[in-house]
C-alpha cells in the first residue's frame, strides 16, 4: 500500500506537460452535445462510422455518450458544470474520441489533484501514453532505489 502511494506521489511530481483547464475545455458545449446526440443515433442504428464497431464497444460508446448528454443537459457553457463534472465531461469526450478514431494512446485523461501542502485542487490532463510512461518511470525509479539501497551515493 505504501509503495502504491509512493508511486502515485512520485508520478504526480514528475515534470511533464500539464494541460490547463482552459486548454481542454470544450469550446461550444451545445454544439458538441448536438454532435454527440447525432453520433449516438448513428451508433444505435449501426450506420456510418459505427457500422463496423463490435457490439460490446458500441454499447459502451452509447453508454458514454448518454452519460455526456445527461451531464450537459441544460448547460450552455463548460463553466456551468461543477469541477467534478468538468473532469468527467472531458474524460468522456476523450474516451469517445479515442473509440471513434481507435487511437487509445492519444486519449486525454484528466484528474483533479491536490499539490502536497495545498488545499487547492487542480485539473491535470495527460494522454494515456504519457501516464503509462510516468508510471513506468516511477516504477523504474523505485526498483533502482530498492536494488541500490544504502550503497548508492547521491540518491
Amino acid at each position: 500500500m505504501r509503495l502504491n502511494a509512493a508511486l502515485v506521489l512520485f508520478a504526480a511530481l514528475l515534470a511533464l506537460p500539464v494541460a490547463r483547464a482552459n486548454d481542454t475545455a470544450p469550446a461550444d458545449l451545445p454544439a458538441i452535445r448536438a454532435q454527440q446526440v447525432e453520433f449516438r443515433q448513428e451508433a444505435l442504428a449501426k450506420q456510418g462510422r459505427f457500422k463496423d464497431v463490435d457490439e460490446k464497444q458500441r454499447q459502451e460508446l452509447v453508454a458514454k455518450q448518454t452519460r455526456f448528454i445527461d451531464l450537459t443537459e441544460g448547460k450552455q457553457a463548460f463553466a456551468d458544470l461543477s469541477p467534478a463534472d468538468q473532469v468527467e465531461t472531458v474524460n468522456t469526450l476523450e474516451w469517445i474520441k479515442a473509440a471513434i478514431t481507435r487511437a487509445e494512446d492519444e486519449r486525454l485523461v484528466c484528474e483533479r489533484t491536490k499539490v502536497v501542502g495545498s488545499n487547492r485542487s487542480t485539473r491535470v490532463c495527460r494522454t494515456v501514453a504519457e501516464r503509462r510512461a510516468e508510471r513506468a518511470e516511477a516504477e523504474k525509479a523505485m526498483e533502482e532505489r530498492k536494488m541500490c539501497g544504502a550503497a548508492c551515493k547521491g540518491n
